[in-house]
């Protein structure tokens, strides 16, 4: 063991020496208060990337790469408000119709001109179940994309969705070249196959499990505003301390996936700040329903009751967010009908601390008598701790909870793969649109239980998904709210989840940097479009 101890900490300096050695971001000699154009950000991601293809653009380190280098056809303001992008209007014109007209003054990193085949063949391809995109199932409703002449796309919904209108501002709506796919095919999205794009920057290079390097799009159709930078890297640095100590020495500009137990140490610098706002994230602890014991609602309520989860508000997420209280969608989420959602908030059992009805549950349940599980998560703090805390939460109901850590991009893959396999599974989610929907059918309807959907606890209930199904038919967002809310009060009382937090968005950044306000769906956004470095 004390081997094992030394060598760890040998391997844990050199990776630090690895890292910042030749980190070209650093600080700027300049000491104007205006950024200029030119220069070389540096940016750490606390995981690899899963693939540079906006197919599988799903997480928080995956997306601040690729969307970078694609675009969709829309894009999110920083209100939450759809706006034109690479199509330059839209229109509805009945509940199953979406017409998009696409800018004809658009061309890839590579020079070459972007057209219809592209942006059919790109949505078609994320559609199309064999690719098994993480977005995929935005395009469940779809029936036929048509081109309706050279610069107009014609989408028709089978049925009526209520969510669709927010796909083509996520990556479900980016465009890759069609030309430059068939090119690549076994290696597309790859280290050596790379992609391309329209977005502000191109792929250059990606050394797995160090370093992703993109350059300006010399060829970028946005003439408003930027790219002002010459070349982004992002460097890969599981560490936490080991970014915050990148953010401290300079060598480091930006950091997400901020670990919660440092935020304190970013708020001391002189030459970092951190940028937050409100968010759509929920912070959980979900059971693979249809796993024994886990298939018993009274082991998942006995196990919610026994963890102290105002504790780990307190101890641990501090101002970096609200408890989640029984809920997965956050008040910043009550987007309209306020006062329903409040109410129905006021209503939700929100499970306190209270071991006594925990021990009066598992008697109650199908293993009176204790079991053995594993908790499977990674080595985020929130997480961890987590894990941690229902370890210790749930020995007096005589269960005894084996910790498995993975790395992100293992979680990644086991919670949105179609065979769940884990007991238990403690991640996080955002919705990918301002609508409480998004965090109430990915993470709930059967649909989602597949490869690629976010269904982490394999939930599956007949009444739920009639409720969610039914009001993403409708248009009239007040009975939504009312068939959302009756689905939000199944599911909380099903208890195929222990919520725990809505954290807020957080992003370090060196008082060198200027340009970006993160925003509760930056993970859509190609935010390095139009940053300085002073």
């Amino acid at each position: 063991m004390q081997k094992q101890t030394k060598m760890i900490l040998v391997m844990i300096s050199v990776f630090m020496l690895l890292v910042f050695t030749g980190c070209s971001g650093g600080k700027s000699s300049e000491s104007k208060s205006e950024g200029k154009a030119g220069g070389t950000i540096t940016i750490g991601l606390a995981q690899d990337i899963v693939a540079v293809d906006p197919a599988f653009t799903y997480d928080f380190a995956t997306g601040p790469v690729v969307n970078q280098i694609t675009e969709g056809l829309l894009k999110f303001n920083e209100k939450g408000e759809l706006e034109p992008n690479l199509a330059k209007d839209w229109e509805n014109p009945d509940e199953l119709t979406y017409i998009y007209r696409l800018r004809d003054d658009v061309k890839f990193s590579d020079g070459t001109p972007m057209t219809i085949d592209d942006v059919i063949f790109s949505l078609e391809r994320i559609k199309d179940p064999k690719t098994a995109s993480y977005v995929g199932w935005m395009f469940d409703n779809v029936d036929k994309i048509e081109k309706m002449d050279d610069w107009t796309v014609k989408m028709t919904l089978s049925k009526p969705d209520a969510l669709f209108k927010y796909a083509l501002a996520t990556t479900a709506g980016h465009v890759i070249s069609k030309a430059y796919y068939e090119e690549h095919k076994d290696n597309f999205g790859k280290p050596e196959g790379g992609i391309v794009g329209t977005g502000p920057f191109k792929f250059e290079s990606w050394q797995t499990g160090s370093e992703i390097v993109l350059e300006k799009n010399e060829n970028y159709w946005n003439k408003d505003g930027g790219p002002y930078l010459d070349k982004a890297v992002f460097k890969v640095i599981p560490e936490g301390t080991t970014r915050i100590t990148g953010l401290k020495t300079g060598q480091l500009n930006i950091a997400v996936e901020l670990p919660l137990d440092l935020i304190g140490k970013i708020e001391e610098m002189d030459n970092a700040r951190l940028d937050t706002s409100d968010s759509y994230l929920i912070d959980g602890i979900e059971f693979n329903t249809q796993r024994k014991p886990f298939d018993d609602p009274k082991v998942r309520q006995a196990m919610n009751y026994a963890l102290d989860k105002e504790k780990i508000i307190k101890q641990i997420i501090k101002d970096a967010g609200i408890p989640a209280d029984g809920s997965t969608v956050p008040p910043v989420m009550w987007t309209f009908a306020k006062d329903k959602w409040e109410q129905a908030y006021k209503e939700l059992p929100d499970y306190s601390y209270d071991i006594e009805k925990a021990k009066k549950l598992m008697a109650e349940s199908s293993v009176p008598e204790g079991f053995k599980a594993k908790i499977s998560t990674d080595g985020d703090t929130l997480r961890m701790n987590a894990a941690l805390a229902l370890q210790a939460a749930v020995k007096p109901l005589g269960i005894d909870l084996e910790i498995e850590k993975l790395t992100g991009e293992e979680l990644m893959s086991r919670t949105f793969g179609g065979a769940r396999d884990y007991d238990i599974a403690i991640q996080n989610w955002g919705s990918d649109f301002p609508d409480p929907s998004g965090n109430l059918h990915p993470l709930f309807h059967s649909d989602n239980t597949g490869d690629g959907g976010a269904n982490y606890a394999n939930y599956k209930n007949a009444e739920v998904d009639k409720l969610l199904a039914e009001q993403n038919k409708l248009t009239d967002d007040e009975k939504r709210t009312e068939l959302m809310i009756q689905a939000q009060k199944i599911i909380a009382e099903d208890s195929p989840w222990i919520t725990l937090s809505h954290q807020k968005q957080m992003m370090a950044m060196t008082n060198n940097v200027e340009g970006y306000h993160i925003t509760p769906l930056w993970y859509w956004d190609g935010f390095l479009k139009d940053i300085k470095l002073k």
